[in-house]
């Protein structure tokens, strides 16, 4: 039944959606965490056995487990993980947390734009549609609600054909009239995107107006609901921890959600960049916090969730003159639940000059979509990978406890 007090401007009718409070009915949903800017790999996952480290790095390099100060967590002796990241330490100590601090694309760009575009799309070349969008279009399912981007504008990989809600906090998934007055402007204008299409163009107005019409019941009966995070939870009060928390939301709601997207900005650091404090570490206590919070809060539904973690592409190994860093290469991503395994992943390059790419970036040892193909393969039982990542050939990372 509807929710009392919601605007329901659709029920009875058969395009009206109801929330059942349980596990999303098409069982799998993949979380998708951009880091935009480029986030400095080389201090979130800190190789502090290489001397190298710190000759290029004098003032923003981040100490030792036993250093007396700035001193980093440690992983296994050999790296460890940047302090401001302690919530996603406690998930690697739980043995949950796969970290994987060499990735990219080896053709890889230093554009901000054009990698993180390559990166969303799947494959390296300017295409309008995105691997997530890809997925969902070769996928049957009855969900009320597949996929969201979060943001204000919606991630590349959600675009394409298939219809994503695009919003920047459910709260203003609205037309912006009372209660009252919305109603009565929905139920005046959704007669209108039912009628009998007699053009291509009017049967796609159709399509996208009932889509945003049910996407405002569905959203309008979510938000009513006084959502209480559990097992102690704690967001962080801030753009990045309401998303997650309305993504964990939306996933307990049971609507289906099979993709969402989530930003958070900050890491474009060729100044000031700080050590255990400053700029970077604060972008990254805000990342971890949110993160930790949402697998907390979700619990046992993580067992059919993956959040995956990315960014465009590192900085030098090298800080700068302004004590920050340039764009770089390879970097840091990190990915958790639905049966992924912990511990690091992928070959260590090395940080002695012979080792660095162009002599001034750490080199990528694990291609991006190897990521992209595993979760599809053991998360989403995707079996059609040559039209989601065309002309790639994905090589074994065995990320998943059943891979």
């Amino acid at each position: 039944m509807a929710v009392a007090g919601v605007n329901t401007f659709l029920s009875g009718s058969p395009l009206s959606m109801r929330i059942n409070p349980a596990h999303a009915p098409e069982g799998k949903t993949i979380v998708s965490v951009f880091q935009r800017g480029g986030c400095d790999g080389l201090n979130c996952v800190i190789p502090y056995n290489e001397g190298h480290y710190y000759d290029m790095r004098p003032t923003i390099a981040i100490g030792a487990p036993d250093a007396p100060t700035n001193a980093a967590l440690d992983l296994n002796g050999q790296f460890d993980l940047h302090p401001a990241l302690s919530g996603l330490h406690q998930l690697y100590q739980a043995g949950s947390l796969a970290i994987l601090p060499t990735v990219h694309d080896p053709n890889g760009s230093r554009s901000h734009f054009q990698s993180q575009h390559y990166i969303e799309s799947g494959q390296r070349q300017s295409v309008s549609d995105g691997w997530l969008n890809r997925h969902l279009q070769t996928q049957n399912s009855n969900a009320s609600f597949r996929a969201v981007g979060f943001g204000s504008n919606l991630a590349q990989s959600l675009r394409s054909d298939e219809t994503v809600a695009s919003l920047t906090r459910l709260a203003n998934y609205n037309i912006g009239l009372d209660n009252e007055e919305e109603t009565l402007l929905l139920q005046r204008l959704s007669p209108l995107y039912q009628q009998s299409a007699s053009s291509a163009n009017q049967s796609l107005l159709n399509r996208f107006g009932l889509r945003v019409f049910n996407d405002l019941d569905l959203i309008g009966q979510i938000r009513s609901q006084d959502y209480q995070p559990e097992n102690g939870a704690q967001y962080p009060n801030n753009n990045f921890g309401n998303q997650l928390r309305e993504v964990a939301q939306l996933i307990k709601s049971g609507v289906g959600l099979e993709a969402a997207t989530v930003d958070i900005g900050g890491w474009d650091t060729h100044s000031n960049q700080g050590t255990a404090n400053g700029s970077q570490a604060r972008s990254l206590t805000a990342f971890s916090q949110g993160i930790h919070a949402f697998v907390t809060d979700l619990a046992d539904y993580m067992q059919d969730v993956v959040l995956l973690t990315s960014t465009e592409f590192s900085r030098p190994a090298h800080e700068n003159g302004s004590r920050g860093t340039d764009h770089g290469y390879a970097s840091t991503w990190f990915a958790i639940g639905g049966g992924i395994q912990g511990g690091l992943f992928g070959d260590w390059p090395g940080l002695s000059q012979n080792q660095l790419r162009d002599g001034r970036y750490l080199d990528a040892t694990v291609d991006y979509r190897d990521i992209y193909a595993e979760i599809l393969t053991h998360h989403l039982t995707h079996n059609q990978l040559a039209s989601l990542l065309p002309d790639f050939t994905p090589q074994t990372l065995n990320l998943f406890a059943n891979s």
